[in-house]
């Protein structure tokens, strides 16, 4: 009788002994899954809030559209032409976002090809413009939309510098630069694609100061006014820092 109550009592040691192993083995399976799962939530990493708050630097390239009307002073003589061409440059600027409200500074600068030309008043002339570089710095204010989009106004000041001319082929040809300033607005909308990038589509208007080109600049007769106003379109891509 001892020898089958002693016998018990082992086994039920052994029972016990068995089941306080399988739990400690579950545990440290359980442990196992949830590190191969991603660890801990002492070691799950911490998603910072997007904002479009900082520095960024960036590319862009697009189209030109000018527009140039001439005076020829003393005279009731005008004219006016269109150009166009391709533009390409870069921009480097700053963000600051409260809520969904993002305010900013821009600057930027392009080369372009845009030009054109049309008869002069003396149908023997040729009067024609090329613009060489553009250039503006923006303030800019928008509204977030789901995020990571951005719509907004922008306005500021611009630069152009336009070449002149008044040309036959038997000459004499005629010739004055220029570098205008102004002011500009537009508008776009840029979508932040990744952490640190983004596209934007942006409009820009640079309406620009008149000048009068001397005597013997574009006409041997009389002084030139020319009154330039020039439209860009662009897409253009940001590294925000």
């Amino acid at each position: 009788m001892r020898i089958l109550q002693f016998s018990v009592g082992v086994n039920m040691k052994a029972l016990r002994f068995a089941l306080l192993a399988l739990a400690a083995g579950a545990s440290v399976g359980l442990l196992a899954t949830d590190a191969n799962a991603g660890g801990s939530l002492k070691d799950a990493p911490y998603a910072r809030p997007f904002s479009w708050t900082g520095f960024y630097i960036g590319a862009h390239l697009g189209a030109g559209f000018s527009d140039v009307d001439w005076q020829y002073n003393n005279t009731t003589t005008t004219t006016d032409h269109s150009g166009s061409g391709v533009l390409a440059g870069g921009q480097v600027g700053y963000n600051w976002q409260t809520g969904g409200l993002v305010l900013g500074i821009e600057a930027d600068g392009a080369w372009t090809n845009t030009d054109g030309s049309t008869s002069c008043p003396n149908a023997a002339f040729t009067c024609g413009h090329e613009v060489n570089w553009m250039a503006s710095v923006r303030g800019r204010a928008g509204a977030v939309l789901g995020g990571k989009t951005l719509v907004y106004g922008t306005a500021g000041w611009g630069w152009a510098d336009i070449d002149y001319s008044a040309t036959t082929p038997g000459g004499p040809n005629f010739g004055y630069s220029k570098t205008h300033s102004g002011w500009v607005a537009g508008g776009g909308i840029e979508h932040m694609f990744a952490a640190n990038m983004s596209a934007k589509f942006e409009y820009l208007a640079y309406v620009l100061d008149d000048v009068t080109a001397p005597v013997g600049t574009l006409s041997g007769i009389t002084t030139t006014t020319l009154d330039p106003t020039i439209h860009t379109v662009k897409i253009g891509v940001n590294f925000k820092f």
